[in-house]
């Protein structure tokens, strides 16, 4: 259904340092399970076999929006899964906004829906609005970032699949890193600050410059996720760092930003400077085809909206949740393609972008 959204117009609160600290201790527990984990076995096999719900269903997702193709992308998937199971999705949009998504959880636990699916706009305000849907006893799912102080699967929740946890981050940023072999000077630009989403990637690059000494990141600014933002970012880094040799980014679209950037300082972006990016888009599999980036690592973000509406359909169906943490990385798009999340040239043909 066609949806019209106002583009994000304020900043979320930065959480409080026991919850990063929180988040940095859980980030072993979103390693890859080493083959493909139960969860996910669980929910492809019930995919494979599904059948349309008897009566119908209507669930609520509150999500949060679809300002960007990943979102676009992800909400397809949804919608299809719905189509699939007979099953009618009302979606609430919350633009990233923590008040305006809570707000929207009241209006829908009022609208007395048979299930619940949300991607929290934040950790902490996300375990709160969990707990109140769960209070109305019908089936609550959560999909793309943890709740409360979980690593992972929240406790009651009907099921809970993401990929892009602490541990994701962390290993993106460690793989650009590990590519200085000499000391190096790396551009860095994320997100936006106070989300999640930038904790997890603020926290990926404390970690690995622990590990990486060698490298000194002289820029560590927030894109918004935005390519005119992070073209500034990378603009104004390299004026005043000329000898940058490698940027990172938290999203593709941004990146294409950073690209021009690079290109506006005289310098060749994959050569000069290597770029590191997080998305698995089709313009970043055609800029390191091309030689431009160096590297992207894999997002699924029709999967994570596919998913979530299978382990409803199973519930509503069957009774039965899907506990556990399916993760994004243990999907076929991944174990039967390019089985690794970091794409190079090397394997780009092995991986085909969702978008």
């Amino acid at each position: 259904m066609p949806i019209v959204h106002s583009k994000l117009t304020r900043r979320l609160s930065i959480w409080t340092a026991s919850l990063v600290l929180a988040l940095l201790l859980s980030a072993v527990a979103f390693a890859a399970s080493g083959g493909i984990g139960a969860p996910m076995k669980a929910t492809l096999a019930y995919d494979a076999s599904g059948t349309k719900l008897a009566k119908g269903a209507r669930v609520a997702y509150l999500g949060l929006g679809v300002s960007n193709p990943y979102l676009t992308k992800l909400q397809q998937g949804i919608m299809d899964a719905a189509a699939k199971y007979g099953i009618e999705v009302k979606v609430f949009s919350s633009e990233f906004n923590r008040s305006t998504q809570h707000k929207q959880v009241q209006d829908a636990i009022a609208q007395k829906f048979d299930a619940y699916l949300i991607a929290p706009v934040t950790q902490s305000g996300g375990c709160a609005d969990v707990k109140l849907l769960q209070q109305t006893g019908k089936p609550v799912e959560v999909h793309n970032i943890p709740i409360c102080t979980y690593p992972d699967y929240p406790a009651g929740a009907n099921g809970f699949v993401a990929m892009q946890g602490q541990k994701y981050f962390s290993d993106h940023v460690m793989n650009a890193f590990k590519s200085c072999t000499k000391p190096c000077e790396v551009a860095a630009v994320g997100g936006f600050i106070g989300s999640d989403l930038f904790t997890f990637w603020e926290n990926a690059i404390k970690l690995a410059k622990a590990k990486y000494p060698n490298v000194h990141v002289v820029v560590d600014q927030p894109g918004n996720f935005d390519p005119r933002a992070a073209f500034k970012v990378i603009q104004d880094g390299l004026q005043a760092h000329p000898n940058i040799s490698v940027v990172i980014s938290s999203w593709d679209d941004m990146t294409r930003g950073a690209v021009q950037a690079i290109q506006a300082a005289h310098k060749k972006p994959g050569t000069d400077i290597r770029i590191y990016s997080v998305g698995g888009t089709k313009d970043a599999l055609s800029k390191i085809n091309s030689g431009v980036m160096t590297e992207t690592t894999v997002l699924l973000p029709y999967e994570e909206g596919y998913y979530p509406i299978v382990h409803l359909a199973k519930r509503l169906a069957t009774g039965k949740s899907t506990p556990g943490y399916t993760n994004e990385a243990d999907a076929p798009a991944v174990t039967t393609g390019p089985k690794t999340l970091f794409i190079t040239k090397a394997n780009a043909a092995s991986f085909k972008p969702e978008y």
